[in-house]
């Protein structure tokens, strides 16, 4: 799975971000509820059954069932993910980009899957919001681990090791 990171709220720790999606509650900044005229569900962690998705507006209603149908309705999932170049398909849908995409590889195209704590099946990865912690932290498969104006942990997780991909990205692989 591959989405796209555009912000993270003062409620996220390091390695965090929200899956903004239909029925999962509207958290922190609540935008859809002032967009759609209020929802229904917890601020977070949204409804708590399928059934609940009716209530939704119709356009929300396909990405609510997905949440319970592919999702599994997990709340708070742990996963490995990646930080990797936003494909042109979801940028052309969020009019958003970030201005140092070009620097991280391209997203996959597929991919194997792999499994979750909660039983979900990703097939690639998702953009990482970053993390703090220089040497003094751990990170994980995958992450990044160093490049130019890079902050964040430095020291790969046991048997991986911090492989440069150019001057602006390094990778625990």
């Amino acid at each position: 799975m591959v989405v796209q990171g555009t912000s993270t709220g003062g409620d996220l720790g390091a390695n965090h971000f929200d899956i903004a999606m239909p029925g999962g509650g509207v958290g922190l900044f609540d935008g859809c509820s002032r967009q759609f005229g209020g929802l229904p569900g917890a601020q977070y962690g949204g409804i708590s059954s399928i059934g609940q998705c009716d209530s939704f507006p119709s356009a929300l209603k396909p990405g609510c069932k997905w949440r319970f149908n592919w999702f599994q309705n997990a709340d708070n999932p742990t996963f490995t993910f990646k930080q990797v170049q936003c494909p042109a398909e979801i940028v052309a849908k969020s009019g958003c980009k970030r201005s140092d995409d070009g620097i991280f590889p391209p997203a996959p195209s597929g991919g194997s899957p792999t499994t979750t704590s909660t039983g979900t099946t990703t097939t690639s990865t998702a953009q990482n919001p970053g993390n703090t912690g220089g040497a003094g932290c751990t990170a994980q498969k995958w992450s990044q681990c160093g490049g130019i104006g890079y902050s964040g942990c430095s020291r790969c997780i046991s048997g991986t090791t911090c492989q440069v991909s150019n001057p602006y990205y390094s990778q625990c692989l």
